[in-house]
């Protein structure tokens, strides 16, 4: 495994995998708090 291709091609896979990993809990954590902060104002509302 010692083809240049081929190392560059695996390190590409794996960093875009871990680029998708954070992506989503990154979001997922940040939605997670605006859906709190919404549904405490609205309860807040009536």
């Amino acid at each position: 495994m010692k083809d240049p291709f081929v190392l560059f091609w695996t390190a590409l896979i794996f960093a875009s995998v871990a680029w998708y990993a954070f992506l989503v809990f990154y979001l997922g954590i940040k939605a997670g708090r605006e859906i709190r902060e919404l549904t405490d104002s609205l309860s807040k509302r009536q």
